[in-house]
């Protein structure tokens, strides 16, 4: 499992490494804090990572997510939601 726990301040580009992994690896990829995320943002990491491939910007390293792979986001209450399956 990757966890990521998402500051105040942080951005879209804080989680994209996190999803990579967990796509690469076919983990699930938790995003604690999510809501810090706007709502355009958690939409455009959910089209992402429905994806059937994704590049990597800095080695342009094409790949395919495994299979098992989840995103799933968490709030700051501790409400999880499961952007994909």
């Amino acid at each position: 499992m990757v966890n990521l726990i998402l500051q105040s301040n942080d951005s879209i580009d804080t989680v994209l490494p996190s999803i990579e992994l967990a796509m690469h690896t076919g983990d699930i990829c938790s995003i604690h804090n999510i809501n810090y995320l706007s709502h355009i943002h958690m939409a455009a990491l959910t089209l992402l990572a429905k994806s059937e491939s994704l590049m990597d910007p800095v080695t342009g390293q094409v790949f395919h997510p495994h299979p098992g792979f989840r995103l799933q986001g968490i709030d700051e209450h501790g409400v999880t939601r499961t952007l994909v399956i």
